[in-house]
């Protein structure tokens, strides 16, 4: 059975979310996308893009992409992409700019009849590089759709000096240093760096880089996001860490918005790398452990007030004794 990554998309108000979905319905880049819209008003749907139609909400361009409106459930919309037997080949689903994209993302996550036909692939945050800080100061709902990312589009970059977008970069990767970050204008980014990358599916290969979450992961300040890392080289207990990490989630799942991360259980010859959102966490074996890589667990949380020290020791707890 063919699977579909879906992308969400989310960004404040005026970063270039519609810039880049009106991109993505009308350039003849080769993908059929269908994209979810909460206001199909905002992107560019003259008539002559228009082909034909599969019912009331669902729009077919004439590059293959289909247009879809939000009027009901997301998991339904989804549904009948599908039932209805409509062509496509990812879903990307838009959020408003006011929206924190984790009940997005948890739908995806944990609603049985959709994994039989969808994988969530990224959340795609876009930012806009001359109001960002501004936002940042003001509004939480910018620092959750930052913390939230894997791929974080700078856009609109021509508006400010270098200077100030290597300035922009280091504190975002001090909010989220797991995001890749993307320059852009306009959001001119190659489609297939966006979509179809595997970054939150469960069946890909989750790299957490030590170095880069070393130089950013103690910046922490009243209410801001921060990146948290923890690193244990003994082998865990899997069944120990399952009941902690069940703590952990009703304890703090409401101050962690993503959490990743790859894990060394004693007697498994794979890595088992795990996703979380908020409080809903899923694990998986990944590829085996190479003869000359280093068998460690390192993990990744990224939320607000995390408490570092405690997680360190819970983590130390489910060490496998010998």
């Amino acid at each position: 059975m063919k699977l579909h990554p879906v992308t969400i998309v989310t960004g404040f108000l005026g970063s270039g979310k519609t810039t880049l979905l009106n991109r993505i319905l009308t350039e003849n880049h080769g993908k059929k996308i269908a994209v979810v819209l909460n206001e199909i008003g905002e992107v560019n749907l003259d008539s002559e893009l228009v082909v034909s139609s599969v019912g009331e909400e669902f729009k077919i361009m004439n590059n293959g992409c289909v247009c879809c409106t939000v009027r009901g459930d997301l998991s339904r919309i989804a549904s009948d992409l599908i039932q209805k037997g409509v062509d496509f080949e990812a879903l990307v689903i838009e959020t408003t700019g006011m929206a924190d994209p984790s009940p997005v993302a948890q739908t995806f996550f944990m609603d049985e009849s959709l994994q039989e036909h969808f994988f969530l692939d990224a959340v795609v945050t876009v930012a806009d590089a001359a109001h960002i800080e501004k936002n940042l100061k003001e509004l939480k709902e910018t620092q959750e759709q930052l913390g939230f990312a894997d791929v974080i589009l700078l856009n609109k970059t021509d508006l400010v000096s270098v200077e100030e977008l290597e300035r922009l970069e280091t504190k975002i990767k001090s909010i989220n240093a797991l995001a890749r970050i993307v320059r852009t204008n306009k959001c001119d980014v190659n489609i297939a760096d966006v979509f179809g990358i595997g970054a939150f599916d469960l069946n890909s290969r989750v790299e957490v880089n030590p170095q880069l979450m070393q130089v950013f992961h103690e910046h922490s300040h009243d209410d801001a996001i921060q990146s948290v890392y923890l690193e244990e080289p003994r082998a865990l207990d899997m069944e120990k860490l399952n009941r902690f990490m069940s703590i952990v989630s009703q304890e703090l799942g409401g101050q962690i918005l993503r959490s990743k991360g790859v894990i060394n259980v004693q007697g498994e010859d794979k890595r088992v790398i795990f996703q979380g959102v908020h409080m809903t966490m899923g694990s998986g074996l990944d590829r085996p452990w190479e003869a000359n890589e280093k068998r460690s667990t390192r993990m990744v949380f990224i939320g607000r007030h995390i408490p570092k020290d405690v997680l360190q020791e819970g983590i130390a707890m489910c060490v496998a004794q010998n």
